[in-house]
């Protein structure tokens, strides 16, 4: 091989213009509406059956969310998978009040996710500040600084209302991507 040869050579030319044949098919024949609609729903059904989330405990609550991560509730039979970084989650679940101190650090962490992200807030103090709203340093709830998708309340939840909210936001990704291909009742003979 040359100094100056592609490092691929003729197999990365070829996987390079099946695509673009590929492509160029897909838009003559005017299947590229269908093609995108069915690789959504696939890509939206293997993300909502793929979470990664990551706690961020600040409160009382994440000594409860540990125990979701146990052998009891188990939860990576359903497809959640507990990271220890940010880096490699797309879930945050929030815990414990937004105080002073936590208001600059959670948009930082936030910003440090996968994208597509998603944020849980657990517990009453995370949702709305709970029995230290008022005071000097507890802001109110999470939500006031970052967006969050679902929201688990009690004081502390139970492992349970905390595997239905990670279950509910597996629900909201399949519903937001849509169904693979809408086809109507009439039509449904000629595929």
């Amino acid at each position: 091989m040359t100094v100056g040869a592609p490092r691929y050579g003729r197999s990365r030319a070829l996987v390079e213009w099946t695509a673009a044949t590929a492509r160029w098919g897909l838009r003559t024949s005017r299947l590229d509406g269908l093609a995108d609609a069915v690789a959504r729903g696939a890509f939206s059904r293997a993300q909502a059956s793929s979470v990664w989330p990551a706690a961020a405990g600040m409160g009382c609550c994440s000594v409860g969310l540990l125990s979701v991560m146990g052998p009891r509730w188990d939860p990576e039979r359903l497809g959640h998978v507990f990271a220890d970084a940010p880096e490699g989650c797309d879930v945050l679940l929030v815990d414990g009040p937004l105080t002073r101190a936590t208001r600059a650090e959670l948009p930082r962490l936030v910003a440090r996710m996968c994208e597509p992200r998603w944020v849980i807030a657990v517990g009453s103090c995370a949702v709305s500040g709970g029995a230290f709203r008022g005071g000097h340093a507890v802001l109110g709830g999470v939500d006031q600084e970052v967006p969050v998708d679902v929201y688990v309340p009690g004081c502390p939840p139970s492992p349970e209302a905390v595997l239905l909210g990670l279950v509910k936001l597996s629900e909201l990704i399949r519903a937001r991507a849509g169904p693979y291909v809408v086809v109507d009742a009439g039509e449904g003979g000629l595929l």
